[in-house]
């Protein structure tokens, strides 16, 4: 008899520590890794921007609250064997309401959708209190590889996989909450890296990511590497833009044009023309957009202000743009660029190849995504 209870002492120690264990690292890895920069966003938003949210101490907190909340829920229910891993399920359901937060805050279902998990839980907790003992395997004993063990590993992964289920996961948030904390902290390679094979997008990741650009003095270069997302008139927050910043203070788009804003971001772009002491990003920004809205005749018409018409000096989205107005437009333009001509050629020659338009739009984006001609035709 001491030889049983001390076995089933020890395989209840087991099979705690491994539940512990794994709801630990989901839930620190959860936090500090996938929904850090939205927790950071929720945060900056519901305190009005009082308050920080640091990645390592939140994670750290609010897994130790999580853990608490289930050492508490066990002491009160003293669930073991098959039925332990019910005791996480607060700490779940908790953890998937942290992660569901958006800002303007909104209840949503979870006014009506969390009382009814919980009723549920504390059903399924007073059934398993009530039919526990008659189970054959409970005075089997508890091994890391024994079934039992198993059986709340499998509860647990279902809990896991709920919370991601009901947590904010939305792609395109996660790429600009992401985006507006490496450009917080200085690093434009890491707000450009995130999401840059996505096709998936909008306004205000299309203007982090040409702020980002911009900096790096690559914009003209690389746009079209990524999905853009509205019009030239989202390139910055401004009047009448439906771009927006969620966190990152507005005063580091401003410090690289050295000049605060006014008015829509035509308005604004057109006054720092006038502006001495502004840097000259602002004809890339300018440029860009009458490419991001197509106005190819205008673009034709303001290049020449800014830039030689050197194909060997001239950014490459510019020398596309170029060939393709020659080429569509006006074919008595002259420019000479023989090797973006050839390319031109190559991209126009899918057009006979592929006579489908949905599997010309395929073979063209397997090779020609990310120039200038591929955004204009297909995107």
């Amino acid at each position: 008899m001491r030889n049983n209870n001390r076995h089933r002492s020890e395989g209840a120690v087991i099979l705690r520590v491994t539940c512990a264990v794994a709801f630990l690292l989901f839930t620190f890895c959860w936090l500090y890794f996938f929904q850090g920069d939205m927790l950071a966003v929720a945060q900056h938003g519901l305190s009005g921007g009082k308050t920080h949210y640091d990645h390592t101490i939140g994670a750290i907190i609010c897994t130790a609250v999580l853990f608490g909340l289930q050492l508490l829920v066990f002491f009160l229910t003293r669930l073991t064997r098959r039925t332990h891993a019910l005791t996480y399920f607060p700490s779940m359901l908790l953890l998937a309401f942290v992660s569901s937060i958006s800002t303007p805050f909104r209840w949503g279902a979870w006014l009506w959708a969390g009382p009814l998990a919980l009723v549920s839980w504390g059903g399924a907790v007073w059934l398993s209190k009530l039919l526990l003992p008659f189970g054959d395997e409970d005075h089997r004993p508890v091994a890391f590889f024994s079934r039992v063990t198993w059986i709340n590993l499998l509860q647990l992964a279902l809990m896991m996989i709920g919370v991601a289920a009901v947590s904010n996961t939305n792609a395109v948030q996660h790429f600009r909450a992401h985006s507006e904390v490496a450009l917080m902290k200085g690093d434009t390679d890491e707000a450009l890296r995130v999401g840059r094979r996505s096709l998936e997008t909008d306004e205000s990741l299309t203007m982090l990511r040409i702020f980002a650009l911009s900096k790096k003095g690559q914009l003209a270069d690389r746009l079209f590497e990524y999905a853009v997302g509205g019009t030239s008139a989202d390139m910055l927050p401004l009047q009448g833009s439906k771009s927006m910043l969620l966190l990152m203070p507005d005063s580091l788009l401003w410090q690289h044009f050295n000049r605060y804003p006014a008015g829509s971001v035509a308005q604004y772009l057109d006054s720092l023309e006038c502006d001495t002491l502004a840097t000259p990003v602002w004809r890339d920004y300018k440029l860009m957009g009458q490419l991001i809205d197509r106005r190819i005749d205008t673009f034709i018409v303001c290049l020449p202000r800014y830039y030689t018409m050197e194909a060997d000096s001239l950014p490459r989205h510019y020398r596309e743009a170029l060939v393709l107005y020659q080429q569509t437009v006006d074919t008595l333009f002259i420019y000479n660029d023989s090797l973006m001509l050839t390319r031109w050629h190559d991209f126009h020659a899918n057009d006979s190849i592929y006579p489908k338009p949905s599997e010309r739009k395929i073979r063209t984006e397997e090779e020609f995504r990310g120039t200038y001609w591929y955004y204009y035709f297909f995107q």
